[in-house]
């Protein structure tokens, strides 16, 4: 049986992987923050605080608060999402094997 943790997540990956990524607009070749690697950890607290990590290909990247605009406008409304924080991890550098094929 799945549980709401587990449903929430399916919906939130779902969603991320349709969120495409800025800068693979400007190149013509459109993919989605999570079929680029960018997204690095999703975390659901018991009461439905969800926190979105992310992995950006520059720790400096211009288009960082628009991405967090663009996640919280497709998160927030889900139901079982009581808030949301997308914030960007500073202890490991993002590589193009991070990259779904």
């Amino acid at each position: 049986m799945t549980n709401w943790r587990d449903k929430l997540n399916e919906e939130i990956s779902a969603r991320l992987d349709a969120i495409p990524e800025p800068c693979s607009i400007a190149m013509g070749g459109t993919t989605s923050l999570a079929g680029m690697g960018l997204v690095d950890d999703v975390a659901i607290a018991d009461d439905g605080f969800v926190t979105i990590t992310l992995c950006l290909t520059d720790p400096a990247c211009a288009h960082f608060r628009g991405m967090q605009r663009f996640i919280a406008d497709e998160i927030n409304p889900l139901d079982g999402v009581t808030g949301l924080k997308v914030v960007q991890v500073l202890d490991k550098l993002w590589t193009p094997d991070r990259v779904r094929e």
